[in-house]
């Protein structure tokens, strides 16, 4: 699977302007209602953010992978939003999230994000990868540290 063939710069957000956890989340969701991906987010963002008081999604490093399902996609739908100042994601190792990675799988492939978020997880853990990405002022940059990355793995 390839991080590219779900993120271009229409699903990058830089710089996500966020609060908190429960803004980001809505920010990123009106993100995909405003490109057509989604018609309504009130009901994903419910759900995600009961999740979030159930379980953060936050992995620590300033990551966090928040998920649901849809049934408004026929397909994974992947959006990356990057902090330059942090969100409090409740991460396990208390730092501010700076990456987050947004994924809904369609109900059919509920599991299907499983393997893009180890991709990204394989990339991100990378520090010169994540110094490049948490660095980058423009999204095409983005996609281009990741192409790079994707090329050479």
């Amino acid at each position: 699977m390839k991080l590219l063939n779900k993120l271009s710069t229409k699903n990058i957000i830089l710089p996500l302007e966020a609060q908190n956890k429960s803004d980001a989340i809505k920010k990123i969701l009106t993100h995909l209602q405003n490109n057509y991906i989604l018609k309504k987010t009130t009901n994903l963002l419910s759900y995600i953010e009961n999740n979030e008081k159930k379980n953060s999604s936050a992995v620590g490093r300033g990551i966090a992978y928040p998920h649901s399902t849809s049934t408004e996609i026929n397909e994974l739908t992947c959006i990356l939003a990057l902090s330059k100042k942090g969100i409090d994601f409740n991460c396990p190792d208390n730092q501010l999230c700076h990456i987050i990675l947004l994924t809904l799988s369609s109900k059919f492939e509920p599991n299907e994000h499983r393997k893009y978020i180890t991709r990204f997880r394989n990339m991100i853990k990378n520090p010169n990868v994540r110094l490049k990405i948490l660095e980058s002022k423009k999204t095409i940059n983005i996609i281009n540290v990741i192409q790079r990355w994707e090329d050479d793995n």
